[in-house]
């Protein structure tokens, strides 16, 4: 191929350990003094396949896989954590405010479940928990900022004495 080059091709099909352009091993001292062997016969090129003709044969199929699914443990929580956040609304309403039901994190519990039902897609697992906490941390701060003023409604009608 290149002179005195050996083909890169010999090298791989005779092994890593053989010393190149003599087609023997480099382990063995005694094979190293002796004559160097004749190259290995090329096999012919395989004949052309022609894209016209139809193919038959399946693909194999991608191996199914070994662990545990694809995020159970967080989405479990991502739910949980979004079924914590009824105490809010419970909490109202215990306490007579009945408006309180309207400001409940029904979608971060649905998308919550949702995560659990799409268990064995992750791309969609991973989607469905981001979601879930988006809505639940959206959910908190609203709260936060829709307690405030009731809580400082509630002190000032105590101070006063309503």
């Amino acid at each position: 191929m290149h002179g005195d080059r050996s083909d890169p091709r010999d090298f791989w099909e005779r092994g890593r350990a053989s010393v190149p352009g003599s087609g023997l091993s480099a382990s063995t001292p005694a094979a190293s003094a002796q004559a160097p062997a004749a190259a290995p016969a090329r096999q012919p090129a395989p004949a052309p396949v022609h894209p016209a003709a139809p193919s038959y044969v399946l693909p194999p199929e991608p191996p199914r896989p070994s662990g545990p699914p694809a995020r159970v443990g967080g989405a479990v929580a991502a739910l949980v954590v979004a079924l914590c956040t009824l105490l809010i609304p419970i909490l109202g309403v215990s306490l007579g405010l009945w408006f309180f039901v309207l400001v409940t994190n029904v979608p971060g519990i649905v998308l919550g479940i949702l995560a659990l039902v799409k268990i064995p897609d992750a791309v969609e697992v991973e989607r469905y928990i981001r979601y879930t906490w988006a809505c639940t941390f959206a959910y908190i701060a609203l709260s936060v900022v829709f307690l405030v003023p009731v809580i400082a409604l509630a002190v000032l009608f105590l101070l006063i004495g309503f």
